[in-house]
Formats: C-alpha cells, sequence, structure tokens
C-alpha cells in the first residue's frame, strides 16, 4: 500500500514538474489572445483584435511566409470569425484551415503555389498565392459590406 501511494505521489510529481516547464517555455509576454499553434504541420498565429495583439503579433512575424489580413466595410474594419481554407493549387488538396480565423492569420507553409478561401457572413472570397522562400507574401481580403 505505501508503494502504491509513492508511485501515486511520484506520478501527480511528474504531471505537475511538466506543467510547469511547459508554462515556463511559453512567451510570457505574449497577448493571451493571440493563439500560435500548429495544424496538418504547419504553424500559424491567429489574432489581431487590439492593438497590444496587433504588436504582439508584428513581433513574432518572421516564421510566418503567408499573412493574412481580413477586413470588412467601407472603413475597411478588422473581419473576425473568418472561416479559412487554404488548398495546395497544383494538387487541389487541403493543407490548413481555421473556423475562426482573422483579423490576422500568419501561416508557415512550403513555397508552392495555394488558393485560399475564405467566408464571412455567407460569403466567400478567394485569392491565388505564391509562396517563396524568404519572400513573406501578404494577401488582404476584403468584404465589401459589414457582415454581421
Amino acid at each position: 500500500m505505501d508503494r502504491t501511494r509513492i508511485f501515486l505521489a511520484a506520478t501527480a510529481a511528474a504531471t505537475l514538474a511538466g506543467t510547469f516547464a511547459a508554462a515556463s517555455a511559453r512567451d510570457l509576454s505574449a497577448s493571451p489572445d493571440v493563439v500560435r499553434d500548429s495544424i496538418a504541420g504547419h504553424v500559424y498565429q491567429n489574432g489581431g483584435v487590439s492593438k497590444e495583439q496587433v504588436v504582439d503579433m508584428q513581433r513574432h512575424i518572421l516564421p510566418y511566409d503567408l499573412r493574412i489580413t481580413f477586413s470588412e466595410g467601407r472603413h475597411n474594419d478588422y473581419a473576425a470569425d473568418v472561416k479559412l481554407r487554404i488548398i495546395d493549387a497544383t494538387t487541389g488538396k487541403w493543407v490548413f484551415g481555421l473556423r475562426d480565423a482573422g483579423p490576422l492569420t500568419d501561416v508557415s507553409l512550403p513555397a508552392g503555389r495555394y488558393r485560399v478561401v475564405a467566408h464571412l457572413g455567407g460569403v466567400e472570397r478567394s485569392a491565388s498565392v505564391d509562396v517563396k522562400p524568404d519572400q513573406p507574401t501578404n494577401l488582404y481580403l476584403h468584404w465589401a459590406k459589414d457582415a454581421a
């Protein structure tokens, strides 16, 4: 019985140590609402709702080859909650997607030609982009009327 308690205590300690190590490895200066993750092997950052988030994203911009900005309306207001898909134009296969992208979404992709498809308020916008090594590509997708 004592061995079981020791084992459980050791397991709990290891789990907590892993949690604290992961927390300390994060960039604590990052905005809590900027999401940095990976999907299908492609790292990305998504956010930009506030001025602080935009500044934070700019500080971390270097690894991203495709930088997408979503806007709407006559004042070019940032647009969020965009459904985003990125498709390899050569194979036609899906390579990346988010259900709630924007207003800024930066993705690291290998060199190639891609089709970017975005939906906001039931309206689709799309564009073809060429991603080249060491040459970030900026894409702006705009909806003429406010989607809300």
